[in-house]
């Protein structure tokens, strides 16, 4: 499904409810990365039940296990269109006995997708349909274009981290294990008072970098020249990473905002004690929102 507002465009597809393109209507370029498969065969995908890795592929809820694979089921699960306009488009998805067999707790998401002006602000309300708390966590996956990108340079473009407008100069960025994990291992990256972190062939050498604890509400992305190609806000975001396939110096970066992360390795607790987890009361409602500005 494409909607425009006459300024941008962006298409978006039933399969996880992801966002395939964004383009200017006046202007070549795409910003949203293209699945080749070589590097990473996704573009935008939605995280849920869970953000990242559960500690040897199972979580427990009431003392049984359940197995469930990284970032969740929602990417891979057809949703159903419940109002198209010119400008915007609303999805949902609903447990099944499917998705209750691997994650126990009845919901309905709507994912809400509307251009205003040059942006495109993404509003997945989560809703727990069933009678008992719902534990969960969400997150966004989008992959971004890098313009002129030439394998050979030793810079292909900058992230600009903010907050409350401000740039955030002193970053303590988190790791991951081999195994996709939470490692204890952290360090301390200080920047320019440009604030600029140049992404190299090596930033993304051990995968992910992960910023907790509301380090900052809004990543820039630049060009390679130091011009702004976007912005993506999400306030409410705790934990956010930035990603691109290690060791592949691949054409294209990811802006993530999370409302969660993956388990610490060797964690086996029940999901409730999952770090960054949320809880969502019976019949209520949890709004996840972001906005993408080019």
């Amino acid at each position: 499904m494409i909607i425009c507002n006459g300024i941008i465009e962006a298409s978006i597809s039933e399969m996880g409810a992801e966002l395939t393109s964004l383009r200017r209507v006046d202007g070549q370029f795409e910003y949203i990365w293209q699945a080749d498969a070589r590097y990473w065969a996704r573009h935008a995908p939605m995280l849920f039940p869970i953000v990242g890795k559960v500690w040897d592929g199972h979580f427990q809820v009431d003392g049984r296990s359940y197995p469930m694979s990284q970032h969740g089921f929602a990417r891979d699960s057809r949703f159903t269109v419940l109002c198209a306009q010119s400008d915007c488009v609303t999805l949902a998805l609903e447990s099944d006995a499917d998705s209750l067999a691997r994650y126990p707790f009845p919901f309905r998401i709507e994912a809400e997708y509307r251009l205003v002006d040059c942006s495109l602000e993404v509003s997945w309300r989560v809703k727990n349909t069933g009678e008992k708390p719902m534990f969960f966590q969400i997150g966004a996956h989008p992959g971004f274009n890098l313009p002129d990108y030439d394998p050979t340079d030793f810079i292909h473009g900058y992230f600009r981290m903010l907050s409350g407008g401000e740039p955030v100069c002193n970053l303590i960025v988190g790791k991951l294990t081999e195994d996709g994990y939470r490692s204890d291992d952290a360090g301390l990256v200080s920047l320019d008072s440009d604030a600029f972190l140049p992404v190299t062939p090596g930033l993304f050498a051990n995968d992910a970098l992960v910023l907790e604890e509301y380090q900052t509400d809004c990543v820039e992305l630049y060009d390679k020249y130091g011009a702004q190609l976007l912005s993506l806000e999400c306030p409410a975001a705790p934990v956010w990473g930035l990603w691109s396939p290690p060791a592949k110096n691949a054409p294209f970066v990811c802006i993530e905002p999370w409302m969660g992360r993956c388990d610490a390795a060797g964690f086996d607790g029940p999901i409730e004690n999952r770090e960054y987890i949320n809880t969502l009361e019976a019949g209520r409602t949890y709004p996840f929102e972001y906005r993408i500005t080019i």
